[in-house]
């Protein structure tokens, strides 16, 4: 029964994400990849503000990214940091249970047709999620295959 009543509240979360905050995305101007994973926020019911400049780095810094946890795009909501690559449904996951971290990370650039601006047709990749705390430490906040 819980287990429903959290994949219900998913949904009714996802569906009602323009209500909420917006997912301020720092992308470079000529990344592909990066304009490919703001539109699937987008079709995923997030209200997006996508910001194109060529100093991500300032990003990154402001929100003390580690350079072996950076991606190529970084995105902000609420208090937490967005790195790279991260599936809409990880968001979703730390929207609603709202840990005490800094936020969550997709380190460099897995490709598969399970990540959101990097598909590829027929081959799915493995790649975890992970949570960045306070102190700079890591675990695996979601899992994919």
């Amino acid at each position: 029964m819980k287990k429903i009543l959290l994949i219900i509240s998913i949904i009714l979360f996802s569906c009602n994400q323009d209500t909420k905050e917006k997912l301020v995305v720092y992308q470079s101007p000529t990344c592909g990849c990066c304009s490919g994973w703001v539109s699937n926020m987008e079709q995923n019911g997030f209200n997006v503000e996508s910001i194109k400049t060529n100093d991500m780095y300032s990003a990154k810094v402001k929100a003390g990214i580690d350079y072996t946890l950076q991606s190529c795009h970084t995105a902000f909501i609420g208090n937490y940091f967005i790195e790279g690559h991260v599936p809409s449904d990880a968001i979703t996951k730390l929207l609603l249970e709202n840990p005490d971290i800094k936020g969550i990370t997709v380190p460099g650039m897995p490709a598969g047709s399970n990540v959101p601006g990097m598909e590829t047709i027929n081959e799915r990749a493995e790649f975890d999620v992970l949570a960045v705390n306070h102190d700079g430490s890591t675990f695996i906040w979601k899992k994919y295959q």
